[in-house]
């Protein structure tokens, strides 16, 4: 029996240190908080960005990064505070439910950042450069599934900030 509570108490652990490691970093779906894990939509055959939107997406991008850049430090420290608190010798429930819902509150917020940088890359794109998006989306997996057979926005395949609806 004590040879069970020690090896459920190291299970408790790692899960309590792997879980905010993996919500800073995305659960996953896409390890990063910059526009499609910070790839461009060179990736697109036939796109054929002008001068002008390359230039103005490569703006929309950097401005984006600088303004979830404190969120993500944010994060992080949180989800640092929060490997602590289930450290302590008698972890308190009521803070670390309330760390954990401040985690969730600065990922929501991400997510909303990466959904404006998002529509705003979308916009600056002819409505044929958009049509043609849409067709290579697995190509492109900030704004479509990917394999998975999803269509525009709908989450999987996405990181953090990118599951917004684009239609």
């Amino acid at each position: 029996m004590k040879k069970l509570m020690i090896v459920l108490t190291a299970l408790f652990l790692v899960t309590a240190f792997v879980m905010p490691a993996d919500a800073y970093r995305g659960g996953g779906k896409g390890h990063g908080y910059g526009f499609c894990n910070g790839n461009d939509l060179s990736g697109v055959q036939g796109l054929n960005l002008t001068a002008e939107q390359k230039t103005k997406i490569s703006d929309l991008r950097i401005a984006h990064l600088k303004d979830v850049k404190p969120l993500q430090d944010k994060m992080h420290s949180k989800a640092g505070d929060l490997r602590l608190l289930w450290l302590e010798k008698n972890p308190d429930e009521a803070k670390i439910r309330a760390t954990e819902k401040e985690i969730r509150a600065l990922r929501d917020q991400m997510q909303d950042k990466g959904s404006d940088y998002r529509w705003a890359v979308y916009k600056s794109l002819t409505a044929e450069q958009q049509e043609l998006l849409k067709k290579n989306r697995s190509t492109v997996r900030c704004f479509g599934a990917g394999p998975a057979g999803k269509g525009m926005g709908e989450g999987r395949g996405m990181g953090p900030g990118m599951g917004g609806n684009m239609r």
